[in-house]
């Protein structure tokens, strides 16, 4: 089922917000540390892709798509090995029958009947 186009928009126009903005980070450690705010450019990339994941609305964005964008905001050989590979896993995603049934039906899995049974004889 493919992104709805102006959820794809407004999302690309908040990450565009995002990235113009400064964010705290800690400096120091122990009893010496203070929090300053930093521009994103400045941001590890861990921190990118955990501000991107909880600060933008996915609706209506699907996973392969959502793994692309987020692929292209971050260097991904810098971000742990299993972020990375669900990251990569989620950009590669096919679509499935049932992807494909709820986008040209417009309904989901759970709320059609269950198909039990084929020309009458239990499955």
């Amino acid at each position: 089922m493919p992104s709805n186009q102006k959820r794809l928009d407004e999302t690309c126009e908040h990450i565009r917000r995002i990235k113009s903005g400064n964010y705290p980070a800690i400096i120091g450690r122990d009893n010496l540390y203070r929090i300053v705010e930093r521009p994103w450019q400045e941001l590890t990339d861990v921190s990118k892709l955990a501000i991107l994941r909880d600060a933008v609305d996915w609706s209506g964005i699907t996973n392969r798509d959502q793994a692309h964008i987020l692929l292209a905001e971050i260097d991904p050989g810098k971000i742990p090995d299993d972020q990375r590979h669900r990251l990569i896993d989620m950009a590669q995603a096919k679509h499935t029958l049932r992807d494909i049934l709820e986008s040209s039906f417009g309904r989901t899995a759970a709320t059609e009947p269950s198909r039990d049974m084929d020309r009458g004889r239990d499955l």
